[in-house]
């Protein structure tokens, strides 16, 4: 008789026990908000990890020389969605260079090797397993353009079908910029991505297009990644995240 009713108990706890790890994670999203000296400077999350009993999130900033921004004390952020536990969160900042103290509740360091020990104890969360470097997952599929994110903005595509590239074995890109076609050449290595001059033709497209805004991102783009079957292709100095679907 004991036997009847100790089997659903024991079914019972082996489900308790079985969700307690989906139980103590969930998606949240973190963010890093920082003061900065004007508005040339940006801030990226690069990792985070479980150390002991917190949360890592190490973060760096980062100035663009190539744009001219106005001297005036700014803010800038970055946010990430992970599963992560709900754990205490530390904040580790690189590449600071400014004289003066910021108030957020982060610790600003030099250079990684200060925390290196204790983050390779840790666990990494972030980024993901699903992201892949692997160049053999970009050549010889047609990408159609989504969305360009930058600190200041977030450009959706409507048409992303009218916005593609491919890229071949033979180092040459084909793309479609609207209603004209072009290419160039490209140098593609683990995590990296480049392209030449592109070239297309130049008949006149509607007013909507996106193309005198697609082509100039694209000749700056200096690395890419895979996602969840997405190619993000990013732009110098953190400066913006290019995000692009494969066609079926």
């Amino acid at each position: 008789m004991k036997m009847r009713y100790l089997t659903p108990m024991v079914v019972i706890l082996t489900f308790l026990l079985s969700c307690t790890t989906l139980w103590g994670s969930d998606d949240k999203e973190i963010t890093v908000k920082l003061t900065v000296p004007d508005t040339t400077w940006t801030v990226s999350i690069d990792e985070i990890r479980k150390v002991g009993s917190e949360l890592w999130v190490i973060s760096s900033v980062s100035q663009n020389p190539d744009i001219m921004g106005a001297q005036v004390i700014s803010t800038v952020q970055a946010s990430v969605k992970v599963e992560v536990p709900d754990l205490p969160v530390k904040y580790f900042i690189t590449g600071k260079t400014w004289g003066w103290e910021n108030t957020e509740p982060y610790t600003f360091i030099t250079d990684l090797k200060q925390i290196e020990n204790d983050m390779r104890s840790g666990e990494c969360l972030y980024p993901t397993a699903q992201r892949s470097t692997d160049p053999e997952l970009v050549l010889n599929k047609t990408w159609q353009w989504e969305s360009t994110i930058t600190p200041a903005k977030k450009i959706n595509v409507p048409n992303p079908e009218r916005y593609t590239i491919l890229l071949t074995d033979e180092g040459r890109i084909q793309a479609r910029f609207d209603c004209n076609r072009g290419g160039g050449s490209y140098e593609l290595a683990a995590g990296k991505l480049s392209f030449g001059p592109l070239a297309s033709t130049r008949m006149a497209c509607p007013e909507d297009s996106l193309d005198n805004l697609f082509m100039p991102d694209l000749q700056g783009v200096v690395s890419f990644f895979i996602e969840d079957g997405h190619l993000y292709l990013e732009l110098p100095h953190h400066s913006g995240m290019m995000k692009f679907r494969s066609v079926p």
